[in-house]
This record gives structure tokens, C-alpha cells and sequence, in this order.
């Protein structure tokens, strides 16, 4: 069983502040004489749900085709429950319970409950949501191994009232050894992605030398 786990890209999508929107443009159009419609697509790389590559804020690190491959599939990922509220931080206490849990896993996702506001209050889904504190990615590194990919169901792990610290998370994510990526504004919504471990299988929109880029995911529920 898939679980698309990816939200369409198109000019609603909501961003974080100071995003460029997408842009749709005619590139050739029949009513004006040419041979067929078609269309030139601007986006950036941070839109919808997509990953952060160490490049994002770090200086000469890799990029999206220099870490992942065309078609990425994770084993044993797992999705977790840390419910907050406004802009409330995930700290390292509210992981600490699910230790044993995540402790073997390559792929993290916490499901905070700011996608449930994402359709209906897109804006403040963008700008009042649920953020990563920056002692979260070292604890991870002690208690999860493994981890190479962390998720959540806001637009970012950084939140505009604390821009500051959201850069902090970013790098402690992105720029230490071993590099975690992130992977944000994620659909986390079904039921079946908690108490259980399931397949991670991704796709790069673009696959090229990116600081990041829209994905294509699912999780395949084992068995």
C-alpha cells in the first residue's frame, strides 16, 4: 500500500516568507501562431514538499544529485506524534519517549498537527506553525545513528518569530557530520503512518546541483 505523502505544487501551494510563487507563462501559444501550447514553469527549489540539501546554509557542502540518487528508498522509516500548538518548539524532551522506537531508523518524521490548517488557513499555516528547536539535531545524532533523513508537517523546521533560531536548526541539521536532510511541508495526514515502521521511496523533481527541490514521496506500508 502507498501513502502519497507529497502535496501538489501550483500557485496556492503556500510558502515560507520571502519564497518567489510560482509562475506559469505562456512559452508558445497557437492562438498567436504557433505550432503548439506551451508553457514555461518558475518555481523555487523550497516549494511544496521538498528537501533541503547541506548546501542550503552551508558553504561548499553537497548538493541534491551529489547525495541522492533518481529514485531514493529508505527502509524502517517512522513517523512520530509530538502535537503543538501556534509556534511552539519541538525540544529534545518531547522526543525523549520514543527512544526505542526511533533509535535503528534512517528517516524521522514528526507529525506536529500543523497540516491539519494547511488548506484551510494556508496562511498561517506558513507563518504561525510549530518549529524544530536547534538542540533537537545533536540529540538526534546521539540517539538515532542511522539518521539520515528528518520530516515534519510544517512548511519549514524554522518559523518567522524565531528566524534567528530556524537558521541554527538548519545548520545544525545540514552542515554537521553526518548531514541529516530535511524534508519539509510533508502530508503526514493518514493514520497508518504511526506505530509502525514503513518504506520511504522518493523522487528529485530536479535532479541536479540544487541547495534543494521539490520530491515526489510515498511511504510503502510493509506487508
Amino acid at each position: 500500500m502507498l501513502i502519497r505523502l507529497s502535496y501538489a505544487l501550483n500557485r496556492h501551494t503556500p510558502l515560507y516568507p520571502g519564497t518567489d510563487a510560482m509562475k506559469l507563462e505562456p512559452a508558445k501559444s497557437i492562438e498567436k501562431g504557433d505550432s503548439s501550447n506551451t508553457t514555461l514553469i518558475t518555481f523555487n527549489g523550497h516549494s511544496g514538499t521538498h528537501l533541503d540539501a547541506p548546501n542550503h546554509f552551508c558553504e561548499k557542502k553537497m548538493t541534491v544529485s551529489e547525495l541522492l540518487k533518481p529514485e531514493n528508498i529508505i527502509e524502517g522509516a517512522v513517523c512520530i506524534d509530538i502535537r503543538k500548538n501556534g509556534d511552539s518548539p519541538v525540544i529534545p524532551e518531547d522526543i525523549r519517549p520514543f527512544r526505542d522506537e526511533i533509535r535503528d531508523t534512517e528517516a524521522l518524521f514528526i507529525r506536529t498537527g500543523s497540516g491539519d490548517i494547511r488548506d484551510a488557513d494556508p496562511d498561517t499555516y506558513a507563518t504561525v506553525h510549530p518549529w524544530i528547536h536547534p538542540d533537537v539535531p545533536d540529540y538526534l545524532r546521539e540517539i538515532c545513528p542511522e539518521l539520515r533523513f528528518f520530516g515534519l508537517d510544517a512548511i519549514s523546521v524554522a518559523v518567522p518569530s524565531f528566524r534567528q533560531e530556524g537558521r541554527e536548526t538548519h545548520r545544525n541539521f545540514l552542515c554537521k557530520s553526518p548531514e541529516i536532510m530535511l524534508i519539509e511541508d510533508v502530508n503526514l495526514s493518514s493514520p497508518d503512518l504511526t506505530g509502525q515502521s514503513w518504506r520511504l521511496r522518493f523522487y528529485p523533481v530536479v535532479f541536479d546541483r540544487t541547495d534543494g527541490v521539490p520530491v515526489l514521496a510515498f511511504a510503502e506500508l510493509y506487508g
